[in-house]
């Protein structure tokens, strides 16, 4: 009988996976071990007092065993619904601390894009033959995704350049499906009218639409994204909302990257997305990297003002809003305390070429801050070699941030930033305006 949930052995104790729920779901090393002796005798008593009283109290552990019946995770009869993976590397993994898989890949399918936009970081628009014969084939994209399965990882957002321009995208999108990956696309929607037929026909499942808008007037579209598809991007997201229609569990958000020419006009944004009814709302500052340009910065002193701003608009929708700003609030768990930024620790990046960075904005720095090719190694391969970068052995860090009371999350905030700007890892998030 197939099991309802995947199980990770990770350094801090295990990470499941519900295929019901579409969600991963932490556990200690304790609540581990209790689930892998549950796995090999079902009389729990005798559990508790072979391996735990001289940890915590009954209660506690019969609390334990309730809440894990209550998600499913413990049978009735107390049979585990767990397939756990076997990890042959659990030693490395607790003596570095890093994830034996990350929990979430970005999927970067081709630069090719129909748009301009100024702040576009992998340079995407057309590219030219050459380029496009390098990229991943349709087959090894396949094989990737399996092997990412087979590890354990099952969030996958596909983006580009844009993703719709790539050659089968359909069928990408139909196998990751029917591997019961979970998919998110970063999309402009500028092409999503010629596909969407085919994507009800296959009864493609998405988890989540992130929508690249950047502007709500045609020539602030024109402007920003460098053609004027403003009407057609509408038009699509009447269409989208047809989707929603047809899957009620996809999440529809707007992004929006903040820069000088469209900083002001954060309560029209928020209008525009309440007229479309997204679910999510979400602004990141500019990265001044590809073909961004350091006059579309925006200063600490305006990043603090749209921080107050966005807290106001918060308070006044239903919409979810988040502001990709520092301080960075991760590893709020406790398990991931410490990981500061998760590039690199609990997410990484695939480029079109088969390149695996810590993210998408370190594609200009490929040379220094690549883990490895896919076309040439496993992506196993690729991630178990990662705690030897220097970006996932970073020790010193600034002493500004050392001294900030959200050090213990935020880490000196986006590092990619730091080494953008000051050429090194150590430095604070220059976009910070905590610490001067």
């Amino acid at each position: 009988m197939k099991k309802r949930f995947i199980g990770r052995l990770e350094y801090f104790g295990s990470l499941l996976f519900d295929l019901e729920r579409k969600e991963y779901i932490p556990f200690d090393k304790d609540a581990t071990s209790i689930l892998f002796n549950i796995s090999n005798f079902k009389d729990i008593d005798e559990i508790y007092y072979r391996y735990f009283s001289n940890k915590f109290n009954y209660l506690s552990y019969k609390s334990f065993i309730q809440l894990a019946q209550y998600l499913g995770i413990i049978n009735d009869d107390y049979s585990l619904n767990v397939e756990f993976l076997v990890n042959e590397e659990l030693e490395l993994l607790n003596e570095y601390k890093i994830l034996s898989a990350p929990l979430k890949v970005y999927f970067a399918l081709t630069y090719s894009c129909p748009l301009r936009c100024k702040h576009c970081f992998s340079n995407s628009g057309d590219i030219e033959d050459s380029l496009k014969k390098n990229e991943l084939s349709f087959e090894k994209i396949k094989e990737i995704l399996k092997e990412l399965k087979e590890l354990g990882v099952y969030y996958i957002s596909f983006g580009g350049g844009e993703p719709f321009d790539k050659d089968n995208f359909i069928q990408i999108l139909k196998y990751s499906n029917d591997l019961n990956l979970v998919v998110f696309i970063s999309t402009s929607l500028i092409t999503f009218d010629k596909y969407y037929q085919e994507i009800i026909d296959n009864n493609i499942k998405i988890k989540e639409f992130k929508i690249s808008i950047d502007a709500v007037s045609s020539r602030d579209y024109l402007n920003i994204k460098g053609r004027s598809y403003f009407d057609k991007l509408k038009n699509n997201l009447k269409l989208l909302k047809m989707y929603k229609e047809f899957n009620n569990e996809v999440s529809i958000r707007f992004h929006f990257v903040l820069n000088k020419l469209n900083y002001n006009d954060l309560p029209a944004f928020l209008n525009f997305a309440e007229q479309y009814e997204a679910d999510k709302l979400s602004f990141s500052p500019i990265f001044i990297t590809g073909r961004a340009t350091k006059d579309l910065a925006l200063s600490n002193e305006i990043l603090k003002k749209i921080d107050t701003v966005i807290n106001n608009m918060k308070e006044r929708t239903r919409i979810e809003i988040e502001f990709f700003n520092v301080p960075l609030e991760v590893g709020k768990t406790g398990l991931y305390t410490g990981f500061g930024c998760g590039c690199g620790k609990t997410v990484c990046y695939i480029s079109p070429y088969g390149d695996v960075l810590p993210s998408g904005m370190f594609i200009n720095y490929k040379e220094k801050f690549s883990y490895g090719n896919l076309k040439n190694s496993s992506f196993k391969q690729i991630w178990l070699n990662t705690y030897l970068k220097e970006i996932n052995n970073i020790s010193e860090y600034d002493t500004r941030c050392k001294e900030c009371e959200y050090f213990d999350n935020c880490r000196g905030g986006c590092r990619f930033r730091s080494f953008n700007e000051f050429n090194s890892l150590i430095y604070k998030d220059p976009t910070c305006y905590i610490k001067k």
